[in-house]
């Protein structure tokens, strides 16, 4: 009996090279996403950290409050811009989401029907087997009497 090929064994190592890559995208716009996390984190850190210096100071003038006030506002105008570019970027990761899953169920398909196929084969090969046996025994038998 010939030995088992799967005749798309090509094609589904391009496609799990495909959702690799894929996976990679994720991954790339996941780091992103917590880059800019700890980015909005730092800053309301640093806001929180001023104020908590002016507060044990001890020493406020009007000019360190209106410094103060000045940077709140840098601070969460920078927040806000971060936090829309992570708004983007949570979108960005649930589309690559989809196309993992979608490059992920091709890969499977695919590996599904290899599957059948060895299962055939292997149901085949018993058979011959089993065949090549019986032609065997009889021809004994033949031999014999």
């Amino acid at each position: 009996m010939r030995k088992f090929s799967f005749p798309l064994a090509r094609v589904l190592d391009w496609r799990r090279t495909q959702a690799g890559i894929e996976e990679m995208k994720l991954s790339r716009l996941q780091t992103e996403l917590r880059d800019l996390e700890a980015r909005i984190a730092h800053a309301r850190q640093e806001q929180a950290d001023s104020e908590r210096d002016l507060l044990q100071s001890g020493c406020m003038t009007g000019a360190s409050l209106a410094a103060l006030d000045s940077f709140k506002r840098s601070v969460a105008a920078e927040c806000a811009r971060l936090e829309a570019l992570a708004g983007g970027a949570r979108k960005r990761i649930a589309q690559q989401l989809e196309a993992v899953a979608a490059r992920r169920r091709d890969a499977r398909l695919l590996e599904k029907l290899g599957q059948k196929k060895l299962e055939r084969w292997k149901e085949g090969h018993a058979r011959e087997i089993e065949q090549q046996a019986e032609q065997a025994h009889i021809s004994r038998r033949h031999r014999l009497s």
